[in-house]
C-alpha cells in the first residue's frame, strides 16, 4: 500500500513538473507576469521571440530615418513598462520595401532601428542590451507589388530576449 502510495505521489509530481516546463516553454521562456504584459503591449511569440512589429507609417516619414516627435513618448512609456517587467534585453531590426537598392534600403533599415534604440537608451535601456539590427528588404511581410503591400514591408520589430 505504502509502495503504491508513494509510486503515485512520484508520478504525479513528475506529471507537475513537466506541465510546468511547458508552459514556461510556451510563454518563451518568460513569467506569466512578463508574458501577460508582453501580449497587453501587442506582442506576439514567433520564431525569433515575443515580437512587437511597428509600422513605418506609425514611427517615420517616407524615406526618413528620424522619429516622429509624438511618437517618442509611445517608444519611450514601452522602454519603461519593458524596464518594469524585468524585460531589458532587445533587438531592434529594421525592414524596408524593394524600392530603391538593396545596400540603400540595408542603411536606412540600420538607421531606423539605430533611432528607435537611442529612444530606448535615452529612457533608461543600458546600450549594451540593445541589438540593433538592419535587414533591408530581406524578410517581407508580403509581396512589394503595390503601395500597401510595401507598407507593411516597411517596419521595425522589437524582440525580447529573455
Amino acid at each position: 500500500m505504502k509502495t503504491t502510495l508513494i509510486k503515485t505521489l512520484k508520478i504525479s509530481l513528475s506529471a507537475l513538473l513537466i506541465i510546468g516546463l511547458t508552459a514556461c516553454m510556451s510563454l518563451g521562456n518568460l513569467s506569466y507576469k512578463q508574458a501577460r504584459m508582453l501580449k497587453k503591449e501587442g506582442f506576439t511569440l514567433t520564431e525569433e521571440g515575443w515580437t512587437l512589429r511597428l509600422p513605418e507609417r506609425l514611427l517615420f516619414d517616407f524615406d526618413q530615418a528620424d522619429i516622429q516627435d509624438a511618437k517618442k513618448t509611445e517608444i519611450i512609456q514601452l522602454s519603461e513598462r519593458l524596464q518594469k517587467y524585468r524585460l531589458d534585453k532587445v533587438k531592434i531590426v529594421g525592414h524596408t520595401d524593394a524600392v530603391g537598392t538593396p545596400e540603400y534600403n540595408n542603411k536606412l533599415s540600420l538607421k531606423r532601428a539605430e533611432s528607435v534604440a537611442t529612444v530606448f537608451t535615452s529612457s533608461g535601456f543600458n546600450p549594451q542590451n540593445i541589438q540593433a539590427i538592419g535587414r533591408g528588404a530581406a524578410q517581407p511581410l508580403a509581396p512589394n507589388d503595390t503601395e500597401e503591400n510595401r507598407a507593411l514591408n516597411r517596419r521595425v520589430n522589437i524582440i525580447i530576449i529573455p
